[in-house]
C-alpha cells in the first residue's frame, strides 16, 4: 500500500491529549499514526501541562478560595516504525496513556479537601504490525504490555491512606485504515481493548494499616476514528473522535468502599472526545495548523480526585521540515469545564479554570 505523505503538521496528535480528558485520567490519547506513515522513522513527542484549576468553597465552611488542585507535569512518548516489505510494517510505541495529579493544598485540614492527594501513574510499550491488504486499505494490530500503580492520602476520612504496588498486564489493539492518495486523504479506526490490573492494595486509617482484596482496576476500551483530507491545494482538513467506555473505569478499595460506601473515583458516563482541524503548507519547509477540540461533561457533581469536567480548546502549531528531520512546536488553551465538588458537608465550586499545554515533537528519517 502506498502511503498518504503529507507535510502539514497534524497538531492533535501532536500534542494528543492532557490533563482534562476524561476527568483528567486520559493522558496520550493512545496515538498508533506512526504506523500508517512512510518509512523507517523515529519520533519522540514532549509535552508539558500547566493547569490553573481554582474554585470556591462552600457557605457551610465558610466560603473561601480552594488554592491550585492539579499541579503542572509533563511526559514524554517515543515511538519507532520500520518498513520489512512493500506490504508490511512494524512499530514500537512507548507511552503513559493514563495518569492523574491531585494536590489540595489550600484551608485547614478537616474544615476544607486541604491534604488530599492522589497520584495514578502508568506506562504502556506497544508492538504493532500492519499489511497492505490492497492498494488502498491497511490492517494493524499488535500487543501492550501496560503498568499501573496508585497512592491516595485522604485525612479527611481517619487519615485514610492507599498504597499499591506496579502491576503490568497484558491487552491489545487492531485496526484498519482506508487512504486515496490522490486526495491526501485516509480514515483510520482503531480499537483498544480493555486491561485488567490486580494491584496489591495496602489500606490504612491513621496509623492502623488493614487487610485488603487486590484491586481490580480496568482501563477502558476505547474506539479512536482518525481523519484527514485535502480540501484545497496544500490544505488538510483533519480531525479525530474518541469513544473511551470509563464506566468500566473505578477505584474502589476494599475498607474504603466499606467505611465511606462509594469508590475513590468512579464515571457515571462515558466522556466522548472529539478535535478537528485545518492544516496549511506555508512553503517547502514550513507549514501550520489550527485546532479545535472539545470533550462532553458528565454533568453530575464529583468529588475532589476529579476537579475537572468536559473541556474546550483551541490549539496552534508550526513544523519545520528538512531533508531528514521535523520539528514541530505546538500550543494548546483549555478552558476546563465547571464541576461542583462535594464530600459530606463539603462543598466546593471549581468555575473559569484553564490549562496551557506545550508540545516539542522531533521526528528523523533514516
Amino acid at each position: 500500500m502506498k502511503r498518504t505523505l503529507i507535510s502539514v503538521v497534524v497538531l492533535g496528535t501532536v500534542i494528543g491529549s492532557s490533563l482534562v480528558q476524561a476527568g483528567g485520567f486520559d493522558r496520550s490519547g493512545q496515538d498508533t499514526s506512526i504506523i500508517l506513515k512512510e518509512g523507517n522513522l523515529l519520533e519522540v513527542l514532549s509535552v508539558s501541562v500547566n493547569p490553573k484549576v481554582t474554585g470556591k468553597y462552600g457557605a457551610a465552611i465558610g466560603g473561601g478560595n480552594t488554592g491550585e488542585t492539579l499541579p503542572n507535569y509533563s511526559y514524554t512518548t517515543m515511538a519507532f516504525k520500520t518498513d520489512i516489505s512493500d506490504e508490511a510494517s512494524i512499530a514500537v510505541i512507548q507511552d503513559s496513556p493514563y495518569g492523574a495529579k491531585v494536590g489540595w493544598t489550600s484551608g485547614t485540614v478537616g474544615a476544607s479537601f486541604s491534604g488530599i492527594n492522589a497520584e495514578i501513574k502508568s506506562s504502556a510499550t506497544t508492538v504493532l504490525g500492519s499489511y497492505g491488504v490492497a492498494d488502498n486499505i491497511t490492517v494493524y494490530g499488535g500487543l501492550k504490555s501496560q503498568s499501573v500503580s496508585a497512592t491516595v492520602a485522604n485525612p479527611l476520612v481517619n487519615g485514610y491512606t492507599l498504597t499499591t504496588n506496579t502491576d503490568s498486564s497484558m491487552g491489545y489493539l487492531i485496526g484498519a485504515a482506508i487512504e486515496k492518495p490522490e486526495i491526501a486523504m485516509r480514515v483510520a479506526l482503531t480499537y483498544h481493548a480493555k486491561i485488567k490490573h490486580d494491584l496489591a492494595a495496602i489500606e490504612a486509617f491513621g496509623a492502623s494499616a488493614l487487610p485488603s482484596a487486590p484491586l481490580s482496576l480496568y482501563t477502558p476500551e476505547a474506539f479512536n476514528l482518525d481523519f484527514q483530507t485535502g480540501i484545497a491545494a496544500n490544505t488538510l482538513l483533519f480531525g479525530s473522535v474518541r469513544y473511551a467506555k470509563w464506566k468500566q473505569f473505578m477505584v474502589s478499595p476494599t475498607q474504603y468502599v466499606s467505611n465511606v460506601g462509594k469508590p475513590l473515583k468512579e464515571f457515571t458516563q462515558n466522556p466522548t472526545t472529539y478535535s478537528i482541524g485545518l492544516g496549511r503548507k506555508l512553503t517547502d519547509q514550513w507549514s501550520g495548523a489550527l485546532t479545535y477540540g472539545t470533550e462532553s461533561a458528565e454533568g453530575v457533581a464529583g468529588g475532589p480526585m476529579g476537579p475537572t469536567d468536559g473541556y474546550s480548546k483551541i490549539g496552534l502549531g508550526v513544523t519545520y521540515t528538512g531533508d531528514k528531520a521535523t520539528v514541530t512546536l505546538g500550543v494548546q488553551k483549555i478552558d476546563v469545564g465547571n464541576i461542583d465538588l462535594a464530600a459530606g458537608i463539603l462543598t466546593a465550586k471549581m468555575t473559569g479554570n484553564t490549562a496551557l499545554v506545550t508540545a516539542v515533537k522531533v521526528g528523523y528519517k533514516f
